[in-house]
């Protein structure tokens, strides 16, 4: 009988047969020679690959020798590649630029998705040190960073991009390259950051017209994240020409010096039938005190609307989003505490002379047959006003969110608190609560990061 070489396994069979483990069982068969460590590093086993540079539990070494050998072995091998990074740290942000050096050589590239481990709202809390050195050193290996990722983007066929919580200084180069590279093949574009760029991006001399021409070449983009400002709301008539858009999500971190009128709306509408419109205000006091006349337009596909730390709630535009009663989706208003010393119906943004006897998140519960999520964090309501939600929208809300803090009991706590949980858990179909307050995530980055996370999910 011939004796068989395991080492001499024709590689197409080894291969093969590699398809039946699971990731860490391959890694362990491909340790028994080196042919079988060969036939690891094959595209067939490395589809996606998720990298995360940070300090945090390992020494600088370690990280350091991970990531030599991702850009030795994998850069090149995968088609999805989500990284992860702590900006804060020089170290992190000098190995992040190496790994995007060492995608030019990927020829299989499909997906970019780059995100900081580290997040702050905070233009003063972006970098741990402060000084004008550190800070000016960042900034040009950030302007590295950004040449790299463009150098990528240019071997073309990109699918889908993402630079989440993070402003992309030169967004408008961006576009060009993936519009010149990439028109047919980009379905997503993610933008949008988590709070206003530490530069100036209005300071910035931008060529319109260009960046327009670019915008509207994308006509097969399904899903679009955009931080929007003086520069960028320019460009929503560009939507018209994706006619396969499904998701558009707009950042808002200061007040616009500019108005969108309903009719560019109304045309975005008219050629992107499936459009749906997910809104965000950050850490602006001033875009949700006038948001119902400044920024909120009758046709806009409004599906969801977050208003996140803004210090404020107006209740005028719970009654603006009427407008919204055939497609809003998704209501999120968010503060740091109850502000609001009576209720939403009580509460001093009402004008008693207005004959007001109704909360108008009822009447938006009532309206609104669409909406399956409701999270009001920070203002007081009545209890009765609670289950009046629950009762109107029935199990079609499938999220529900209150702080047991901001429920006004009147009675003893314990009795009235068990009713409450009880009817809302009947007339929603499920067993829900309201939040306690030690259970909120405490850093304002981290809970606007898990509201925006899922937002180019459908």
């Amino acid at each position: 009988m011939e004796t068989v070489n395991w080492n001499d396994l024709p590689s197409l069979a080894l291969h093969q047969v590699f398809t039946y483990l699971s990731p860490k069982s391959r890694v362990s068969a491909s340790s028994t020679c080196k042919h079988w460590r060969t036939a690891l590093y094959h595209p067939l086993f490395w589809h996606s690959l998720y990298l995360d540079i940070s300090l945090s539990g390992s020494s600088f070494t370690e990280v350091k020798s991970k990531v030599k050998h991702t850009n030795k072995n994998l850069a090149t091998l995968v088609r999805d590649f989500h990284l992860t990074f702590d900006s804060r740290s020089t170290q992190c942000f000098e190995l992040a630029s190496t790994v995007i050096k060492a995608l030019m050589d990927n020829q299989l590239l499909r997906n970019i998705d780059i995100k900081l481990g580290h997040c702050e709202v905070s233009k003063n809390k972006i970098f741990q040190d402060s000084s004008i050195q550190l800070c000016t050193y960042r900034w040009s290996i950030q302007n590295y960073f950004e040449f790299a990722i463009l150098n990528v983007v240019q071997k073309g066929n990109i699918e889908g991009f993402s630079f989440g919580y993070f402003m992309f200084y030169y967004w408008n180069v961006l576009i060009h390259m993936l519009a010149k590279y990439s028109c047919h093949s980009l379905q997503r574009l993610e933008l949008a950051g988590l709070g206003p760029s530490i530069f100036n991006e209005e300071s910035k001399t931008i060529c319109f017209n260009s960046t327009f021409d670019s915008m509207s070449s994308l006509t097969n983009l399904k899903k679009l994240s955009l931080d929007l400002n003086s520069n960028t709301c320019k460009l929503l008539p560009a939507l018209c020409s994706m006619t396969l858009l499904e998701i558009l999500v707009l950042h808002v971190h200061k007040e616009l010096d500019i108005e969108i009128s309903d009719d560019i709306w109304a045309d975005v509408k008219k050629y992107c039938p499936k459009l749906e419109l997910r809104l965000t205000i950050i850490n602006c006091h001033t875009v949700a005190k006038y948001l119902h006349t400044k920024l909120l337009r009758p046709s806009m596909p409004l599906t969801h609307l977050k208003v996140l730390f803004c210090k404020m709630m107006n209740v005028q535009v719970l009654h603006k989003l009427l407008d919204y009663r055939n497609t809003l989706q998704s209501l999120i208003w968010v503060d740091d505490q109850s502000m609001n010393p009576g209720s939403l119906l009580k509460g001093q943004q009402l004008d008693p002379s207005a004959g007001e006897d109704t909360n108008p998140l009822i009447i938006l519960s009532w309206v609104c047959s669409k909406l399956a999520e409701l999270v009001i964090l920070g203002y007081l309501i009545e209890p009765v006003d609670v289950c009046g939600i629950a009762r109107l929208r029935g199990p079609n809300l499938k999220v529900f969110e209150l702080l047991e803090e901001d429920i006004c009991f009147k009675q003893p706590r314990s009795i009235i608190y068990d009713e409450i949980v009880t009817d809302v858990s009947s007339w929603m179909n499920t067993n829900w609560k309201p939040i306690n307050m030690n259970n909120l995530l405490v850093s304002h980055s981290n809970y606007i990061v898990k509201c925006i996370s899922k937002d180019l999910t459908i």
